[in-house]
């Protein structure tokens, strides 16, 4: 049975990765930073330690007793929308170590005890933060603006090194904004879901959105963690965008979801610009490399929002 490796398997994404390998028949190590209730099966073990933490053994003692065929990296400090509220040394010492020294360090382990590991790292759509390009391909410069993209970006370099000094099968995931019923109720998408649902229920009287016509890149989830295999499937490491390849408005959710319950989205939503914190940059990934390597989402823009909201995969 093939063996991966999720380094932080805590969140969507995780628990997305860790059904899929499971499904193909993997044995699963989820890295978790704590011990919790975390959801045990027949094929999924797990490893606690937190890479914000300079002693790296148990890693390393695990790669060189187990072997991992794969390493998934997708662990992250903090979401990125959290920068503006975090200026001090320790927040940037703890965003360096989680998501540029902690993958640094695997890549020192796998070339030392198990150079044939094949090892992906998810990056974020946010690194072409300042870029002037409204579609981004693998090519588009890098122009981080928060410290999760810097060191994002940063540790994107250091894949490159190991992959041409050391030969090792290290590729790069650049992530658009992906959604699924896992997705943590911060996040727009679950805000919209849940607060039309309170509509439905007469909980609340009016939902409060900070800008209608904002345009995102949302992808479902599931089929992103997918791309992540598919990638590690390919003859060599490579740098592939893992996005929808279009852009939808916030308001397209509404249209969508109002229509489903022949509603008028209308007489509930309102437009507040107050709420919004700062301008988000409109970032839409180019996907034309990753699908040409036959991999292709398999669920639309309308198809997510309604699975969301059944709370179905």
């Amino acid at each position: 049975m093939p063996k991966a490796l999720i380094i932080g398997s805590e969140g969507q994404d995780g628990t997305l990765l860790r059904l899929l390998l499971e499904s193909k028949g993997y044995i699963v190590w989820r890295h978790s930073r704590r011990k919790k209730n975390l959801t045990l099966s027949e094929n999924s073990k797990h490893l606690f330690f937190d890479l914000s933490n300079s002693n790296y053994d148990i890693i390393e003692n695990f790669i060189t007793i187990h072997k991992p065929d794969e390493i998934y990296y997708i662990a992250a400090f903090h979401h990125s929308s959290q920068d503006n509220k975090a200026t001090n040394l320790d927040f940037i010492e703890n965003s360096i170590k989680v998501n540029q020294i902690g993958f640094i360090k695997i890549l020192e382990i796998c070339k030392s005890h198990h150079p044939s590991t094949k090892i992906i790292y998810t990056s974020s759509s946010l690194i072409f933060s300042g870029s002037n390009q409204q579609i981004q391909n693998e090519q588009t410069t890098t122009e981080p603006r928060c410290i999760y993209s810097v060191t994002k970006s940063a540790a994107m370099e250091a894949a490159k090194y190991y992959r041409e000094s050391y030969n090792l099968f290290v590729s790069i995931g650049i992530m658009y904004n992906h959604e699924s019923m896992y997705r943590n109720d911060a996040f727009l998408s679950k805000k919209i879901i849940n607060e039309t649902k309170k509509i439905i229920n007469n909980e609340i009287k009016e939902i409060k959105i900070g800008d209608l016509s904002s345009i995102t890149d949302w992808g479902y989830a599931p089929d992103y963690v997918d791309a992540m295999w598919h990638i590690l499937q390919l003859p060599s490491p490579d740098v592939f965008i893992i996005s929808s390849g279009k852009g939808h408005k916030v308001q397209d959710w509404f249209d969508i979801l109002f229509n489903h319950l022949n509603m008028d989205w209308r007489r509930y939503v309102v437009e507040d610009p107050s709420l919004i914190t700062r301008k988000k940059p409109v970032l839409i990934g180019d996907n034309s490399k990753l699908l040409s390597t036959n991999w292709k989402p398999k669920v639309s823009f309308e198809e997510m929002v309604l699975k969301i909201y059944n709370n179905v995969l």
